[in-house]
């Protein structure tokens, strides 16, 4: 089974990707997307501005998108300039003018499911050529569950810093728990992301076998 990983470029791609997302969106957590308000008590979120996809035989398998300004964590994490700048400090990095974006929304189609296709599109969405639209090296944000930055990231060899928790909010009910609730991560790219995983080129094929992994 192969897998066609790509930035979504065309019209047509980019609302695939969006219907997608819409669709697990509203059924399993009960949210709504606008592309010019957002509101966290009536389940509202603003559209990601770029998207990643995977299709199997043409049909959409997966999708991820990328805030490229007013990230989420930045806008409802509580968090400050200086709480990123300190963790670039300790880095090694300097502070300097860099972006702030944040990878967001990855789903999969339910008809796939089973395959490994989360951890294929996360690793999409890692590549420099999803992140570095214009060239920069940016500050790559994360509101996540504790949980999946232990089964997703880290098992991509991604290795995102926590810069503190995560708000409580009514749009997450269904999605965190005080069991497994969500942080605000930071993720450098150039130390915190293997090599060959941010230099990977798409769009590019993958076999998909039938325990999920790609051979």
């Amino acid at each position: 089974m192969k897998l066609t990983l790509a930035i979504a470029q065309s019209r047509a791609d980019i609302m695939r990707s969006q219907a997608l997302i819409a669709e697990i969106y509203n059924r399993e957590y009960e949210v709504m997307f606008s592309d010019d308000h957002y509101d966290l008590v009536a389940k509202v979120e603003p559209w990601p501005h770029r998207y990643v996809m995977g299709t199997i035989d043409g049909e959409l398998a997966c999708a991820a998108g990328l805030y490229v300004h007013s990230t989420y964590v930045e806008r409802f994490g509580l968090i400050e300039a200086q709480d990123i700048r300190e963790l670039r400090r300790q880095a090694g990095l300097p502070a300097g003018d860099v972006p702030n974006r944040e990878i967001t929304k990855l789903v999969v189609n339910p008809k796939y499911r089973g395959l490994g296709l989360s951890r294929m599109i996360l690793g999409a969405a890692h590549t420099r050529a999803f992140l570095d639209a214009d060239g920069s090296t940016p500050n790559l944000l994360l509101c996540s569950k504790r949980s999946l930055v232990g089964s997703m990231h880290h098992r991509e060899g991604i290795h995102p810093r926590v810069i503190k928790p995560f708000p409580i909010y009514k749009i997450h009910e269904l999605y965190a728990s005080p069991a497994d609730p969500m942080d605000s991560y930071l993720i450098l790219p150039e130390v915190d992301i293997p090599p060959s995983l941010y230099d990977r080129k798409i769009p590019d094929d993958y076999e998909i076998g039938r325990s999920g992994d790609e051979r």
